[in-house]
């Protein structure tokens, strides 16, 4: 077990990491406290299945993978990518968005009660036509390279709408993990 911690503005967040370099596919499932069921999977990196733009230094920074600017990796190859993100709201699933995210959330649980952190948040609504409304949030790292996104969907189509490891937005999305309002 490794003890890591990543700075967020003014503040510091303990995360206990207990990532080893990923073996085969992990996945965590949890419910929210809005009710919304939560599913993350995540498989071994395998550098064959990705297209990996390293600079030309000594040292081989990974620049690019798939043509995009990887989130989670701190220049490094990764060692696991986010295959999916479910979520489940009275029994409609929705997926979400994961593209360009590594390293994103290994055998963690959802919450530390220690530093009162939780990882991710959202919920669902339904307007008087019936048609639904949800906002997540989640906060990523391996401890390294620490990132946040955030996803809605409105009426069964998911965007992604946020996939930042900006500082501020950073503590934002973990100082308000669950959306406070949602409304289209």
């Amino acid at each position: 077990m490794r003890r890591d911690f990543f700075s967020v503005g003014s503040m510091v967040v303990g995360l206990w990491s207990l990532l080893t370099p990923a073996q085969a596919e992990q996945t965590a499932s949890f419910v929210l406290p809005s009710g919304v069921a939560v599913e993350i999977v995540e498989d071994v990196f395998d550098r064959s299945l990705f297209e990996v733009e390293v600079s030309g230094s000594d040292a081989g920074y990974v620049l690019l993978i798939n043509g995009q600017m990887p989130f989670g990796s701190d220049l490094s190859l990764p060692f696991s990518y986010v295959k999916h993100i479910r979520v489940t709201h009275r029994g409609k699933t929705y997926e979400l968005d994961v593209s360009n995210m590594y390293n994103a959330w290994g055998n963690r649980h959802q919450s530390t009660e220690k530093y009162g952190v939780r990882y991710f948040g959202g919920k669902c609504v339904e307007d008087g036509d019936g048609r639904k409304y949800c906002r997540f949030r989640g906060l990523f790292s391996d401890a390294a390279g620490a990132y946040v996104a955030e996803w809605r969907i409105y009426n069964g189509v998911s965007q992604r709408t946020i996939l930042s490891d900006n500082c501020d937005v950073m503590y934002f999305v973990s100082e308000h993990i669950d959306p406070e309002e949602i409304s289209n």
